[in-house]
């Protein structure tokens, strides 16, 4: 039995060395990375394991044997001057304190005054400057932590990177400057909104974007990407004293270096940890991506006395987050049809933990995004949790298993058997049936979970009303008693009783512009519902008004217009909204739905970017307070763009080529009538 275990080990360890070992050679020589970094850890984290548990699998080309991998043969290789380790990772409060403890252990009695260092972990490339008597020599990657590629040139581009050390006294000697190169999420945004346009494959997160950035052999095409930098210490560092790691954080400051202005001393590792549990959620307000919090014991004295264990720190530790990503068997696609009539394609999978919680199905988006990533039933494929919620299939783990195929759309829709139509231009493909069962079930469900937000009816509730025939539309559902819920398995007097006060109760409560977006009008979201209900004030006035007038509203083109003229001049639409107003629901504006009067009124503005003073959504409130309207997309009737810290690119291109004025922050705060 133990000879059976062995070999079935052996067989999954010769299988992870050579997945892991491609996606090396993918990634760091190839520049075509085939699974996400936490994908990645996950096999090798197995592997790992495997390796503890059986040494006799151990081989010399195991990757984890070795700290990155070789350099490509593109870029010529430099060694470092000092070795640029990696961190053992710890991922649970009690992995810390063991940690903690083991580094009080080894330092004896002076293990009794310990103070650590605690700075965000960003998910970008680790690179090496070497500095010559204050001025920029080289920079390489990391590579294996020995060797690795000479990207002097493209990291010259980047202006967060000092050419020559600042600072009032010069610098002599050699010193070596570690930090990562990472690309903000704002500009990894822009950059793929620019890719697409381009008819170019967008990149799949900003590490690898920064990573395929950094190593173009074509510098202006690095110029030409969003790339920023944080230093996170040093190496060889002639001429330079410094005790701890703290100091030398201050001294890379001092010296025109960015640090990150998260970073934090703490004297007990019972603080370490309630940072770091703190930041898992903090992070989402973050313009890039972290992936945990680096640990370090701050005394230089203290790191020298404990040492390293095979080129990994034994003072300092990586405390890494549940990972928002994971691999699992995709068991097939199946198809759902959305409230438009669009057929939304989602991934059944082998249930799997990821960030916490365990998935079984996930978004896919549409057949083109499907088979631009590779996506086929059968293959192993890559999760994650998009902005830590809605998981989605990034792309196949691996190569594609034997006898897998190209995903196709069924040509005839699963609920009416209707042919399939993809209208000209779009992504989708749709249903053209209007009287198709998931119009109204998709609308309903999309109701009472979005515009409505109705507590204690949720979509198994109006799945199983849609199946009992009492509920087929809107109204209906507003006519639903609560002795037809005590019909209802799960239901009972209590539960009853307030579903149906909150049904009741959103009558009124739901907003003109949430109600306009529950009406189902193809093409109409929730910023263009607001628009709408902002510019005619009353479902009246809009039905009452020309394609022309639609289209002067924000956001609205010809076509778009169209379509909505179209749908309020329909004579069973026309009833529906009767019916809805005749049973309590708001189809008038209220007033924080009314444009507000003041200074700024009749101008409109954008913002992009970081602000140093505010949020995005504060500086909007405040412009709208004073009677300013606040948009996403810049046009020629746009008064003033706002830019703040690593701008989108594409916005800020249009807003020059339009002749829009560029506003700094300082012009915002005088907007404000502040200084």
């Amino acid at each position: 039995m133990a000879s059976s275990r062995t070999t079935t080990a052996s067989a999954r360890a010769a299988e992870l060395r050579d997945i892991l070992n491609r996606a090396l050679i993918a990634y760091h020589v190839k520049d075509e990375p085939v699974m996400e970094d936490a994908a990645y850890d996950v096999l090798f984290d197995e592997l790992v394991a495997l390796e503890e548990e059986h040494p006799e699998l151990l081989t010399p080309d195991s990757p984890t044997q070795r700290v990155g991998a070789p350099a490509s043969e593109r870029f010529r290789k430099v060694r470092h001057l000092s070795p640029m380790g990696s961190l053992d990772k710890v991922t649970t409060d009690e992995a810390v304190a063991k940690w903690a403890d083991d580094v009080r252990k080894r330092l004896g009695r002076e293990g009794d005054a310990v103070a650590y260092v605690l700075e965000p972990k960003i998910d970008g490339l680790a690179i090496n400057l070497t500095y010559r008597d204050g001025v920029l020599e080289q920079g390489a990657t990391r590579g294996d932590g020995v060797e690795g590629e000479d990207v002097t040139v493209n990291l010259r581009t980047i202006r967060a990177i000092p050419l020559a050390m600042a600072g009032k006294k010069k610098v002599s000697g050699t010193v070596e400057v570690r930090g990562e190169v990472y690309m903000p999420l704002s500009g990894f945004n822009a950059l793929n909104e620019r890719l697409v346009a381009e008819d170019k494959k967008p990149t799949p997160n900003p590490r690898n974007a920064a990573a395929g950035s950094l190593r173009q052999k074509d510098s202006t095409i690095t110029a030409a990407r969003p790339l920023s930098f944080w230093a996170y210490g040093i190496g060889v560092h002639e001429g330079v004293d410094l005790a701890t790691h703290w100091e030398t954080l201050t001294w890379l400051r001092e010296h025109g270096f960015p640090t990150n202005p998260f970073a934090e001393r703490v004297e007990s590792v019972e603080e370490a940890v309630e940072r770091c549990v703190a930041w898992e959620t903090r992070r989402r307000e973050l313009d890039y991506e972290i992936d945990g919090i680096v640990i370090k014991v701050d005394s230089y004295a203290q790191q020298e006395r404990l040492g390293a264990l095979h080129g990994r720190p034994r003072w300092s530790r990586a405390f890494k987050w549940a990972p928002l990503t994971a691999v699992t068997r995709l068991k097939k696609i199946m198809i759902r049809v959305g409230r438009t009539g669009a057929l939304n394609p989602w991934a059944l999978l082998e249930p799997v933990e990821v960030g916490g919680v365990t998935v079984s199905r996930a978004t896919l988006h549409n057949e083109e995004d499907i088979n631009r990533k590779g996506i086929r039933e059968g293959d192993d494929v890559i999760v994650q949790r998009a902005g830590d919620v809605i998981p989605q299939v990034v792309g196949p783990a691996g190569p594609h298993r034997k006898g897998t195929r190209e995903f196709r759309m069924p040509t005839h829709c699963p609920l009416c058997n209707t042919e399939i139509v993809k209208p000209e231009g779009e992504a989708m493909h749709r249903c053209p049936n209007r009287a198709c069962p998931s119009r109204g079930l998709e609308t309903l469900i999309s109701w009472v979970e979005g515009p409505a937000d109705i507590d204690g009816v949720g979509e198994q509730t109006v799945r199983t009303l849609w199946e009992k025939a009492l509920v087929r539309s809107l109204p209906d559902l507003y006519r639903l008693k609560k002795e037809q819920l005590l019909e209802l398995d799960g239901f009972g007097e209590i539960s009853a009783t307030n579903a149906i006060q909150q049904i009741e109760a959103s009558r009124t409560r739901v907003p003109f512009s949430r109600v306009l977006l529950g009406l189902n009008i193809s093409g109409i979201g929730w910023v263009l519902a607001q628009n709408l209900a902002r510019h005619f004030l009353t479902v009246d006035a809009l039905i009452a008004s020309s394609p022309e007038e639609i289209a002067e509203v924000e956001g609205f083109g010809p076509d778009r217009a169209e379509a909505v003229a179209e749908w309020f001049a329909d004579e069973d639409n026309r009833a529906l909204v009767e019916d809805l107003r005749g049973l309590g629901l708001r189809f008038e504006a209220g007033e924080d739905e009314k444009p507000r009067e003041g200074p700024l009124t009749g101008s409109t503005y954008v913002i992009t970017g970081t602000l140093e003073r505010f949020s995005r959504d504060e500086a909007q409130e405040r412009l709208e307070a004073l009677g300013a309207k606040v948009t996403g997309s810049v046009s020629a009737k746009t008064t003033g763009l706002v830019v703040g810290e690593e701008p989108g690119a594409s916005k800020l291109t249009k807003a020059q080529k339009a002749e829009v004025p560029i506003l700094s922050e300082a012009d915002l705060l005088s907007l404000f009538g502040e200084s």
